[in-house]
């Protein structure tokens, strides 16, 4: 699909109104010139309609801020726009010299009023945040002014110089006439602006090679004339690649200049994506704005729609995916206008290259001279079939984030874009972490925030504990547990959503871990308060390892209990199996883990006054030895045990191991036991639990789900569940647990 080109000139003599300036010679025709060659019928690459020029008097703020918004709202990211700007710049008296700003002098800016008023003028700033950073494609700016060098500092707290500049806008590029305190000249010998009428010289030809004129190629000529001050180059991905003019033929042959390495120079080492963030964020908001994409193509098709989705996101003519073999191509999905007999050889040439580049890379483009452009993410392999992400003529500018863009599309498809954006995007964002080892600091604090807002939109609901006895007056809820959920009705966790937080580390672990606590804390006081119940179970609520060794994270526990007017003694916090108890990478413990923990959960104990319970004994690290040796309440066994050949042997270890206290006079009563995820399908009956002298059972043995209210069980339940326990009904005790009261079978259950 071809992009638009846009180009906004600005040529300003005259200095505004009460503007303490003197009159200029040539701007306004410095931007005349550019326009007579921009539409050169030889060499120029823009069309008429679409270079909009503003000089002497037509040369407002307003009009020109108007002209340039309603570009970038229409903007798509095949487009190019080129800003081009001769005439003064104000830098006002208040300007602050740690974040300075300037104002490109237009005919009827007002210096006195912008004190009052600092956006009534054609600020720098707003073109760096409100038209280059918003604008979906690529885009160019080129100023012949003073202080033009105030631009790459514009909204830039911590620049210190122009040549640590990181464009915020991957996108854009810039070409400055001089820094930033510095003067721009005009000059009578060329009637023009010095810096103009080396441009000029570029984009007729003298910067070109093979008849063509980059930005790049043109920021470069202009630099190599030895101009004082010297011009400042911003040029990013697409400044080599974009073509402004196209001369007959290069007049110079140049020899490619090298920069000799600064002495005492420090860079930091670079991240692929350093260049791309801007570039990811607005190709996630094509994907994940729901308000901007296009409206559902086939209503329950998710591979269509999906396909649909990234067409857009990536203008491109078609997407499809088709399975390639050597016995030829399947079309799995499409959207229209995917020609597969057309794409034939391409694709058959490609399973050659998708099967020797799946180890190191995760797409290729493949064209041929005359032909589409083809992009292909190969998203799996099996035996000598490849399904692939193909891509039909996507617009240049996604395309030449290269490996990037294939990360993410494989990760777009494999995620829920429709029914789940929020999740959706923090698995393209995960991919790419996991991809490239780190993010740049936008797309990090992006994966934050969608990670706050993602389990902030979870539901937390509540699963009994049952205590078990020979008689039914006997069988009652214990406690509760605090699970989250994507919806009250969901029987499963969310399980990716919640593990996560482990590939991004502790930051995220300990905010999920935080926003969970508070709404389960808030969530059950108000079930409390509509319980049938007198007085207040206990609940649990699962914790990470990481979170317990937070400040932040027992601050929100102390302040979460005391805004419900939560009794302490009622909260479990449950540490969970996926965590090694370890030091972190910048951390020394002066004690064996075990130990420091231990000491540590002995204090918390005492000044949070909450009690601790394993979960899940017997997957993970929950270990016999972190069981035995951690001051702990309670001891949660997973489900998995109940399905091992050695599951009776295994619970009356564990039972032992929570009498062993008392059975040595060091504690009044054994440890709870709490065999988690009990159902109909656990070969292990109530009767056998019961007569190793463990008491409780949690999953759908009460034969319902759980549920953001507090229930009393039945009495016909309470009698059944006490029969199994007394043994009377070993012939398929499933019945209750697996619903049939009810009609509510098993689930798996899962864990925040």
């Amino acid at each position: 699909m071809t992009g638009r080109r846009w180009a906004v000139l600005i040529g300003v003599n005259q200095c505004g109104r009460d503007v303490q300036l003197p009159t200029l010679r040539y701007a306004e025709e410095d931007a005349q010139a550019v326009r007579r060659l921009l539409l050169d019928p030889d060499i120029g690459t823009f069309d008429d309609g679409a270079v909009k020029l503003f000089v002497g008097e037509q040369a407002t703020w307003r009009g020109i801020k108007s002209e340039l918004r309603d570009l970038v709202l229409d903007s798509r990211p095949s487009d190019v726009l080129l800003v081009y700007f001769a005439g003064h710049a104000l830098v006002p008296e208040w300007s602050s010299s740690n974040q300075p700003d300037a104002y490109l002098v237009t005919a009827d800016l007002e210096p006195d009023v912008l004190r009052r008023e600092p956006d009534n003028g054609l600020r720098m700033a707003f073109l760096k945040r409100d038209v280059f950073e918003a604008f979906a494609g690529t885009s160019f700016m080129i100023l012949d002014c003073c202080n033009a060098g105030v631009y790459t500092e514009a909204e830039l707290r911590y620049t210190e110089a122009m040549q640590t500049y990181r464009a915020q806008v991957d996108r854009h590029s810039a070409l400055l006439a001089c820094p930033n305190g510095a003067a721009a000249r005009e000059s009578e010998e060329y009637r023009h602006g010095v810096l103009t009428h080396h441009l000029l010289r570029g984009l007729r030809g003298e910067a070109g090679d093979r008849g063509k004129v980059s930005f790049a190629q043109l920021a470069d000529f202009v630099a190599e004339q030895g101009l004082d001050p010297e011009p400042g180059r911003l040029v990013h991905t697409w400044g080599p690649t974009t073509v402004l003019t196209h001369p007959p033929a290069s007049r110079h042959d140049r020899p490619a200049l090298s920069t000799p390495a600064t002495s005492g120079t420090t860079r930091p080492c670079r991240n692929p994506l350093d260049d791309l963030a801007s570039s990811i964020i607005q190709l996630l908001g094509r994907v994940f704005n729901v308000d901007s994409r296009p409206g559902r193509q086939s209503a329950g098709s998710g591979h269509a729609e999906r396909v649909e989705v990234i067409r857009y996101a990536l203008e491109a003519d078609s997407v499809a995916v088709v399975e390639i073999s050597a016995t030829g191509v399947g079309q799995v999905t499409s959207t229209p206008r995917f020609n597969k007999e057309e794409l034939r050889p391409l694709l058959e040439g490609s399973l050659a290259d998708a099967t020797t580049g799946r180890a190191s890379s995760p797409g290729f483009v493949i064209s041929d001279d005359d032909g589409p452009r083809v992009l292909c993410v190969p998203l799996s392999f099996k035996d000598d079939r490849t399904v692939t992400l193909v891509v039909v003529n996507p617009a240049l500018a996604p395309l030449d984030m290269g490996e990037p863009l294939a990360v993410m599309l494989r990760a777009i498809w494999n995620s829920d874009v429709i029914e789940h954006p929020v999740e959706a995007e923090l698995q393209v964002l995960t991919a790419l972490r996991t991809s490239f080892g780190r993010l740049p600091l936008a797309l990090y604090q992006l994966a934050f925030g969608r990670y706050q807002k993602l389990i902030n939109s979870l539901t937390m609901v509540f699963q009994p504990v049952v205590e078990l006895d020979k008689r039914a007056a006997g069988v009652s809820v214990h406690s509760y547990e605090a699970l989250a959920r994507r919806r009250e009705t969901d029987r499963r966790a969310p399980v990716s959503a919640l593990e996560m937080a482990h590939i991004w580390g502790d930051r995220f672990i300990i905010e999920r871990d935080s926003l969970l606590l508070v709404k389960a804390i808030q969530s059950y006081a108000a079930a409390d308060a509509e319980s049938p119940w007198e007085g207040t179970k206990s609940i649990s609520i699962n914790v990470a390892v990481r979170s317990l060794l937070s400040d932040s994270y027992l601050a929100n526990v102390r302040s979460a209990l005391a805004d419900a007017h939560l009794d302490p003694r009622t909260v479990t916090l449950e540490i969970s199996e996926q965590d090694p108890i370890r030091p972190g990478p910048d951390e020394e413990w002066l004690q064996e883990p075990l130990a420091y923990f231990h000491r540590h959960l002995t204090t918390l104990a005492r000044d949070l006054q909450i009690s601790f319970a394993v979960d899940d004994f017997g997957v993970g690290y929950a270990s016999l030895a972190r069981m035995a040796e951690l001051p702990l309440t309670q001891i949660k066994v997973d489900r998995a045990v109940l399905h091992h050949p050695l599951a009776v042997e295994e619970l009356e270890l564990v039972a032992r191991v929570a009498r062993y206290a008392s059975d040595q006079g060091h504690a009044p009563s054994p440890r709870p036991v709490i065999v988690e995820g009990y159902d109909g399908k656990a070969p292990v009956t109530l009767k056998q639990i019961y007569d190793l002298g463990i008491r409780h059972v949690q999953g759908y043995i009460s034969g319902e789900v759980a549920s953001t209210s507090l229930r009393l069980l039945d009495q016909e339940l309470r009698e059944r569940i006490a029969a199994l326990v007394r043994g009377e009904d070993d012939q398929r005790q499933a019945t209750a647990a697996t619903g049939g009261l009810r009609g509510v079978g098993p689930a798996v259950r899962g864990r925040p």
